[in-house]
């Protein structure tokens, strides 16, 4: 063999080391999100959720039905659920605190009242409580829920600016 052979030998089994020898390695990482079930609600201005306000309007005398129907930003109830996400929308009875006997205030004579109700599908029909509700699905977008109010017959009471607030829970 000769020393040339063995002077050659440790060249050539480093470069059999080297082919052999990986210069990178491939791996894999995982990726995962959560989505929470979760809904949003209302408008927030100043730290404050609101729907705004749902008005009747100007009468003389509410000795006949009057009916209103909300709006966008004017007591209609914007929910925003993840999809498929079950929720349901409670409303309390106001400062009467009875859902089947709600009342307005008078501003500057607590005395004076005008009664009215809120209902989930039409003027007098299904009385929106705080037990039933209404019932929907979210489907990623904004929901709006119209609220329809009727305020009955009845011997009209002083003249006046007659208000009530209305809590709204929306649950999920």
């Amino acid at each position: 063999m000769g020393i040339r052979v063995l002077l050659l030998l440790p060249a050539i089994l480093s470069q059999s080391l080297l082919l052999n020898i990986s210069l990178g390695q491939a791996a894999t990482i995982g990726i995962a999100a959560t989505l929470l079930p979760a809904c949003e609600a209302g408008t927030t201005t100043s730290g404050n959720t609101s729907f705004g306000t749902m008005n009747f309007g100007n009468f003389a005398a509410v000795n006949t039905v009057i009916n209103a129907t909300s709006a966008q930003f004017a007591g209609s109830i914007r929910v925003k659920c993840v999809s498929g996400l079950s929720y349901k929308i409670l409303l309390d009875g106001g400062s009467s605190g009875v859902v089947t006997n709600r009342k307005m205030v008078n501003t500057t004579n607590s005395s004076a009242s005008v009664l009215y109700n809120l209902y989930t599908n039409q003027p007098g029909g299904t009385i929106w409580d705080n037990t039933t509700g209404l019932s929907d699905t979210g489907n990623g977008a904004d929901q709006w829920h119209t609220v329809y109010g009727r305020v009955p017959a009845q011997t009209t009471p002083a003249a006046g600016i007659y208000l009530d607030t209305v809590n709204v829970t929306v649950s999920w």
